[in-house]
């Protein structure tokens, strides 16, 4: 049986974390998914203390979304995060409007960006992805998406399918899932 995870983004606005991980656990949920901001910005203890917040809950943060300048620049200090949390999974979630490729040409660039920020990643184990927006299913001027130019110029990620953002791209997450 598949757990279902709580995406802790979904509850950024609601601090402290702490009471959402007791409310979490109190509803059955096993898993949360972690982001940038959440860890980011702490230290190794901070780190620890967020591991031994889970445990107390028994939750795990099996998977978490870093930042692509995360996951370029502070890559040893990220994977000792994912280390630290048991993770098993690392995706890199989001892109800005404005660092947004415009043709097919850029993000089948964008794709091999991230297929290299995730070889680090890949080597001490870990799966490395993509998270999807609505965005990545927007056609380009050729006809081509965005999301298939990505996996084109990254082949060894793997992909995090956010169902609603698919649809909301008008998209089919049947038609676009990746086997």
């Amino acid at each position: 049986m598949t757990n279902v995870s709580f995406q802790l983004y979904s509850a950024r606005n609601f601090p402290p974390l702490s009471d959402i991980f007791k409310l979490l656990g109190s509803l059955g949920y096993k898993e949360v998914e972690g982001f940038g901001g959440i860890y980011g910005p702490m230290d190794t203890d901070a780190v620890k203390a967020l591991k031994a917040d889970l445990d107390v809950n028994g939750l795990t943060m099996a998977t978490g979304h870093f930042g692509l300048d995360q996951l370029e620049n502070e890559t040893s200090r990220m994977l000792d995060i994912a280390r630290t949390l048991g993770m098993d999974a690392v995706y890199c979630p989001f892109v800005m409007p404005d660092d947004r490729p415009t043709d097919a040409e850029g993000w089948t660039a964008f794709g091999a960006r991230l297929e290299k920020a995730g070889k680090p990643f890949r080597d001490a184990g870990f799966d490395f992805g993509w998270h999807n927006h609505d965005f990545e299913f927007v056609a380009l001027s050729d006809g081509s998406l965005p999301h298939d130019r990505i996996f084109e110029g990254g082949p060894s990620l793997s992909w995090e399918m956010d169902v609603a953002w698919v649809v909301r791209g008008r998209r089919s997450p049947e038609v676009h899932r990746r086997l």
